[in-house]
Protein backbone atom coordinates (compact mmCIF):
# COMPACT_ATOMS: atom_id res chain seq x y z
CA UNK A 1 0.00 0.00 0.00
CA UNK A 2 1.89 3.10 -1.04
CA UNK A 3 1.63 6.00 1.39
CA UNK A 4 1.31 9.71 1.31
CA UNK A 5 3.18 12.45 3.22
CA UNK A 6 1.87 15.26 4.88
CA UNK A 7 3.79 18.00 6.40
CA UNK A 8 1.84 20.96 8.61
CA UNK A 9 4.14 24.05 10.08
CA UNK A 10 2.69 26.51 12.73
CA UNK A 11 4.58 29.91 13.90
CA UNK A 12 3.88 31.97 16.90
CA UNK A 13 6.16 34.67 17.10
CA UNK A 14 9.24 32.36 15.62
CA UNK A 15 9.58 31.17 12.58
CA UNK A 16 10.81 27.45 11.45
CA UNK A 17 13.35 28.83 8.76
CA UNK A 18 15.06 31.21 10.76
CA UNK A 19 17.45 28.96 12.80
CA UNK A 20 18.24 31.92 14.92
CA UNK A 21 15.69 34.12 16.80
CA UNK A 22 15.80 37.18 18.72
CA UNK A 23 11.95 37.05 19.54
CA UNK A 24 11.27 37.70 23.40
CA UNK A 25 8.42 39.55 25.09
CA UNK A 26 8.30 41.48 28.20
CA UNK A 27 6.99 40.12 31.61
CA UNK A 28 8.29 41.87 34.38
CA UNK A 29 5.68 44.21 35.51
CA UNK A 30 8.41 46.30 37.36
CA UNK A 31 9.51 47.38 33.77
CA UNK A 32 8.56 50.38 31.59
CA UNK A 33 7.92 48.58 28.72
CA UNK A 34 5.91 45.15 30.51
CA UNK A 35 3.86 43.61 28.01
CA UNK A 36 5.91 44.53 24.72
CA UNK A 37 7.27 41.98 22.49
CA UNK A 38 10.26 42.29 20.53
CA UNK A 39 11.74 40.68 17.25
CA UNK A 40 8.46 38.94 16.00
CA UNK A 41 9.50 36.65 13.46
CA UNK A 42 6.10 35.72 12.26
CA UNK A 43 2.17 35.56 13.68
CA UNK A 44 2.35 36.54 17.24
CA UNK A 45 3.29 34.90 20.25
CA UNK A 46 1.67 34.44 23.43
CA UNK A 47 0.88 35.98 26.33
CA UNK A 48 -1.02 34.98 29.38
CA UNK A 49 -1.83 37.64 31.75
CA UNK A 50 -5.52 37.02 33.91
CA UNK A 51 -5.58 40.21 36.04
CA UNK A 52 -8.27 42.38 33.71
CA UNK A 53 -8.34 44.93 36.61
CA UNK A 54 -5.06 46.31 36.52
CA UNK A 55 -4.02 45.38 32.48
CA UNK A 56 -7.52 45.57 30.69
CA UNK A 57 -7.81 43.48 27.84
CA UNK A 58 -6.28 44.87 24.87
CA UNK A 59 -4.09 47.11 27.05
CA UNK A 60 -1.12 45.20 26.75
CA UNK A 61 1.64 47.18 24.11
CA UNK A 62 1.85 44.01 22.27
CA UNK A 63 -2.00 43.94 22.42
CA UNK A 64 -1.50 47.34 20.84
CA UNK A 65 0.72 46.25 18.61
CA UNK A 66 -0.37 43.25 17.49
CA UNK A 67 2.38 41.15 18.45
CA UNK A 68 0.71 38.88 20.73
CA UNK A 69 -2.70 36.75 21.27
CA UNK A 70 -3.36 37.52 25.14
CA UNK A 71 -5.44 35.01 27.22
CA UNK A 72 -7.05 36.40 30.43
CA UNK A 73 -7.41 32.34 31.78
CA UNK A 74 -4.73 30.05 33.48
CA UNK A 75 -4.73 26.66 32.45
CA UNK A 76 -2.13 23.43 32.90
CA UNK A 77 -2.85 22.46 28.72
CA UNK A 78 -3.71 25.18 26.15
CA UNK A 79 -4.89 23.50 22.97
CA UNK A 80 -3.82 24.65 19.59
CA UNK A 81 -5.49 23.08 17.42
CA UNK A 82 -6.31 19.78 15.26
CA UNK A 83 -3.76 18.38 13.11
CA UNK A 84 -5.52 15.59 11.64
CA UNK A 85 -8.29 12.89 12.93
CA UNK A 86 -9.22 10.01 10.73
CA UNK A 87 -11.43 8.04 11.46
CA UNK A 88 -11.10 4.07 10.87
CA UNK A 89 -7.81 5.03 9.90
CA UNK A 90 -4.36 5.99 11.10
CA UNK A 91 -1.33 8.78 10.57
CA UNK A 92 1.94 7.53 11.30
CA UNK A 93 3.97 10.58 13.09
CA UNK A 94 7.25 10.74 11.54
CA UNK A 95 8.91 13.97 13.26
CA UNK A 96 8.29 16.99 14.49
CA UNK A 97 10.74 19.84 15.62
CA UNK A 98 9.47 22.25 18.10
CA UNK A 99 10.76 25.54 19.13
CA UNK A 100 9.86 27.84 21.98
CA UNK A 101 11.31 30.82 24.16
CA UNK A 102 9.60 31.60 26.96
CA UNK A 103 10.81 33.52 30.46
CA UNK A 104 10.94 29.81 32.14
CA UNK A 105 13.95 26.80 31.70
CA UNK A 106 10.95 24.90 29.81
CA UNK A 107 12.47 21.04 30.26
CA UNK A 108 12.81 19.50 34.02
CA UNK A 109 15.20 16.75 35.52
CA UNK A 110 16.40 16.35 31.94
CA UNK A 111 13.75 15.63 30.35
CA UNK A 112 10.81 14.17 31.70
CA UNK A 113 8.98 16.60 30.47
CA UNK A 114 8.48 20.19 28.64
CA UNK A 115 6.60 23.35 29.47
CA UNK A 116 5.05 24.90 26.40
CA UNK A 117 4.57 23.92 23.01
CA UNK A 118 4.28 19.76 22.24
CA UNK A 119 2.87 17.58 19.72
CA UNK A 120 0.64 15.07 21.11
CA UNK A 121 -2.26 12.32 20.36
CA UNK A 122 -4.65 13.52 23.07
CA UNK A 123 -6.04 17.02 22.85
CA UNK A 124 -5.32 17.66 26.76
CA UNK A 125 -2.28 15.35 27.38
CA UNK A 126 0.20 16.03 30.47
CA UNK A 127 3.74 16.04 28.46
CA UNK A 128 5.03 14.11 32.05
CA UNK A 129 3.62 10.83 30.42
CA UNK A 130 3.63 11.16 26.59
CA UNK A 131 5.50 8.90 24.34
CA UNK A 132 8.75 10.51 23.84
CA UNK A 133 9.29 11.12 27.25
CA UNK A 134 9.76 7.55 28.57
CA UNK A 135 12.13 8.02 31.99
CA UNK A 136 14.87 10.65 32.84
CA UNK A 137 18.44 10.80 30.85
CA UNK A 138 20.05 9.87 33.68
CA UNK A 139 23.42 9.32 31.85
CA UNK A 140 23.13 13.11 30.65
CA UNK A 141 25.63 16.08 31.73
CA UNK A 142 25.01 18.72 29.85
CA UNK A 143 22.88 20.04 26.92
CA UNK A 144 22.08 18.79 23.59
CA UNK A 145 20.89 15.44 25.16
CA UNK A 146 19.97 12.56 23.14
CA UNK A 147 18.01 9.62 24.41
CA UNK A 148 18.40 6.92 22.47
CA UNK A 149 15.49 4.65 23.27
CA UNK A 150 12.81 7.31 22.66
CA UNK A 151 15.22 8.72 19.68
CA UNK A 152 14.68 12.50 20.61
CA UNK A 153 17.01 15.51 21.18
CA UNK A 154 16.69 18.54 23.55
CA UNK A 155 18.56 21.50 23.33
CA UNK A 156 18.19 24.13 26.33
CA UNK A 157 19.92 27.60 24.82
CA UNK A 158 21.49 26.59 22.05
CA UNK A 159 21.09 30.45 21.48
CA UNK A 160 20.74 33.56 23.49
CA UNK A 161 17.73 35.77 23.35
CA UNK A 162 17.51 39.24 25.28
CA UNK A 163 15.26 37.83 27.76
CA UNK A 164 14.24 33.90 28.69
CA UNK A 165 15.31 30.83 27.57
CA UNK A 166 15.15 28.83 24.03
CA UNK A 167 13.98 24.84 24.13
CA UNK A 168 14.33 22.94 21.07
CA UNK A 169 12.92 19.26 21.10
CA UNK A 170 13.62 17.11 17.90
CA UNK A 171 11.70 13.46 17.75
CA UNK A 172 11.91 11.47 14.34
CA UNK A 173 10.41 7.94 14.90
CA UNK A 174 7.26 5.67 14.09
CA UNK A 175 4.19 6.85 15.44
CA UNK A 176 0.76 4.77 15.02
CA UNK A 177 -2.10 7.13 15.80
CA UNK A 178 -5.97 8.23 14.75
CA UNK A 179 -5.38 11.99 16.43
CA UNK A 180 -2.95 14.17 16.37
CA UNK A 181 -2.95 17.75 18.59
CA UNK A 182 -1.00 20.51 18.71
CA UNK A 183 -0.84 21.93 22.46
CA UNK A 184 0.97 23.77 24.74
CA UNK A 185 1.86 22.91 28.83
CA UNK A 186 1.54 26.11 30.73
CA UNK A 187 1.58 24.77 33.98
CA UNK A 188 -1.08 26.75 35.33
CA UNK A 189 1.29 29.57 35.00
CA UNK A 190 0.01 33.58 34.62
CA UNK A 191 2.10 36.44 33.18
CA UNK A 192 3.91 34.31 31.16
CA UNK A 193 4.60 34.63 27.19
CA UNK A 194 6.16 32.21 24.89
CA UNK A 195 7.09 32.45 21.32
CA UNK A 196 7.27 28.98 19.12
CA UNK A 197 7.50 27.26 15.84
CA UNK A 198 6.49 24.04 15.19
CA UNK A 199 7.10 21.20 12.06
CA UNK A 200 5.30 17.95 11.54
CA UNK A 201 5.73 15.86 9.27
CA UNK A 202 3.17 12.21 9.01
CA UNK A 203 2.12 9.95 6.77
CA UNK A 204 -1.23 8.30 5.88
CA UNK A 205 -2.52 4.96 3.46
CA UNK A 206 -2.85 6.52 0.25
CA UNK A 207 -6.70 7.18 -0.65
CA UNK A 208 -9.17 9.16 -2.20
CA UNK A 209 -8.68 12.54 -0.49
CA UNK A 210 -11.35 15.50 0.45
CA UNK A 211 -9.60 18.99 -0.77
CA UNK A 212 -11.13 21.47 1.33
CA UNK A 213 -10.07 23.90 4.43
CA UNK A 214 -12.29 23.06 6.89
CA UNK A 215 -12.61 24.91 9.92
CA UNK A 216 -12.08 20.92 13.16
CA UNK A 217 -15.47 22.64 15.32
CA UNK A 218 -17.34 24.83 13.20
CA UNK A 219 -17.61 22.59 10.55
CA UNK A 220 -16.24 19.09 10.67
CA UNK A 221 -17.51 17.90 13.91
CA UNK A 222 -21.13 18.91 13.83
CA UNK A 223 -22.15 16.35 10.51
CA UNK A 224 -21.18 13.06 11.58
CA UNK A 225 -21.74 12.02 7.88
CA UNK A 226 -18.79 14.18 6.99
CA UNK A 227 -16.94 12.21 9.66
CA UNK A 228 -18.21 9.12 7.56
CA UNK A 229 -17.20 9.81 4.54
CA UNK A 230 -13.30 10.99 5.25
CA UNK A 231 -10.70 11.86 8.12
CA UNK A 232 -9.97 15.65 8.63
CA UNK A 233 -6.27 17.60 8.44
CA UNK A 234 -5.58 21.05 9.05
CA UNK A 235 -4.05 21.29 5.87
CA UNK A 236 -7.16 20.66 4.37
CA UNK A 237 -5.36 18.18 1.69
CA UNK A 238 -4.38 15.17 3.89
CA UNK A 239 -8.00 14.24 4.58
CA UNK A 240 -8.41 10.48 3.20
CA UNK A 241 -11.88 8.80 2.80
CA UNK A 242 -12.79 5.13 1.67
CA UNK A 243 -14.31 5.99 -1.77
CA UNK A 244 -14.37 8.99 -3.76
CA UNK A 245 -18.21 9.09 -4.87
CA UNK A 246 -19.30 8.87 -1.24
CA UNK A 247 -17.36 11.98 -0.28
CA UNK A 248 -18.71 13.96 -3.52
CA UNK A 249 -22.06 12.99 -2.44
CA UNK A 250 -21.82 14.13 0.94
CA UNK A 251 -19.63 17.66 0.65
CA UNK A 252 -22.42 18.16 -2.15
CA UNK A 253 -25.06 17.88 0.31
CA UNK A 254 -23.59 19.93 3.28
CA UNK A 255 -21.24 22.46 1.05
CA UNK A 256 -23.31 22.99 -2.24
CA UNK A 257 -22.38 27.08 -2.00
CA UNK A 258 -18.48 26.20 -1.35
CA UNK A 259 -15.43 25.24 -3.81
CA UNK A 260 -13.74 22.04 -3.59
CA UNK A 261 -12.09 19.09 -4.58
CA UNK A 262 -11.97 15.78 -4.62
CA UNK A 263 -8.92 13.47 -5.78
CA UNK A 264 -9.80 9.58 -6.94
CA UNK A 265 -6.31 8.03 -6.27
CA UNK A 266 -7.21 4.50 -8.47
CA UNK A 267 -8.06 7.10 -11.33
CA UNK A 268 -6.27 10.09 -10.71
CA UNK A 269 -8.78 11.86 -11.19
CA UNK A 270 -8.83 15.38 -9.31
CA UNK A 271 -13.20 16.34 -9.29
CA UNK A 272 -13.56 20.37 -9.01
CA UNK A 273 -16.59 21.69 -7.66
CA UNK A 274 -17.07 25.70 -8.31
CA UNK A 275 -13.66 25.59 -9.33
CA UNK A 276 -11.83 25.19 -12.91
CA UNK A 277 -8.17 23.89 -13.55
CA UNK A 278 -6.69 27.44 -13.56
CA UNK A 279 -7.47 27.95 -9.34
CA UNK A 280 -5.67 24.78 -9.13
CA UNK A 281 -2.05 25.34 -7.58
CA UNK A 282 0.66 23.94 -8.63
CA UNK A 283 2.27 22.95 -5.35
CA UNK A 284 -1.09 20.81 -5.43
CA UNK A 285 -0.64 19.09 -8.82
CA UNK A 286 2.95 18.40 -7.65
CA UNK A 287 1.78 16.50 -4.80
CA UNK A 288 -1.39 14.58 -6.28
CA UNK A 289 0.22 14.14 -9.71
CA UNK A 290 -3.28 13.61 -11.40
CA UNK A 291 -3.90 12.54 -14.99
CA UNK A 292 -6.75 14.52 -15.21
CA UNK A 293 -9.43 17.06 -14.20
CA UNK A 294 -13.10 17.04 -14.42
CA UNK A 295 -15.32 20.19 -13.52
CA UNK A 296 -18.07 18.64 -11.69
CA UNK A 297 -19.51 22.74 -11.46
CA UNK A 298 -17.91 25.75 -12.68
CA UNK A 299 -17.78 28.48 -10.08
CA UNK A 300 -20.44 30.69 -10.29
CA UNK A 301 -18.77 33.34 -8.44
CA UNK A 302 -15.27 33.85 -8.43
CA UNK A 303 -14.95 34.82 -4.99
CA UNK A 304 -15.61 31.22 -3.83
CA UNK A 305 -12.95 29.81 -5.87
CA UNK A 306 -10.36 32.30 -4.60
CA UNK A 307 -11.61 31.28 -1.00
CA UNK A 308 -10.48 28.03 -1.88
CA UNK A 309 -7.48 28.85 -3.11
CA UNK A 310 -6.41 31.43 -0.29
CA UNK A 311 -7.21 29.39 2.10
CA UNK A 312 -5.88 26.08 1.09
CA UNK A 313 -2.37 28.37 0.02
CA UNK A 314 -2.54 29.72 3.60
CA UNK A 315 -2.33 26.37 5.55
CA UNK A 316 0.05 24.98 2.96
CA UNK A 317 2.42 27.87 3.14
Amino acid sequence: MPFNTAIYRLAYGTVWWKAYSKTYCVNNTSASDYGKCYDIDYGKAIFVQEDTATYPVGSLPCEVDKTCTRYTSRTTTRSFGTVFNYSGKQGIVQYFVTRSHSPFIPFNYRVTSIAFFLIIPTPNGDPDSLWFFPSQIYDASSWPIYDPVANFSAYLDPYLIASGHVAVLRWHGIYFTSTLYISAFERNFNNVWYAADISISWTYESSPLAVIPLDYDRDYMPYQELRNAFGYATTGVDQPGWNADDIIRVLRELFPDRAWAVFDDRQYMLYLYNLTPDYVPDWLIDKLSPTAMKVLKAPSDALIARAWLDKLSIRNS
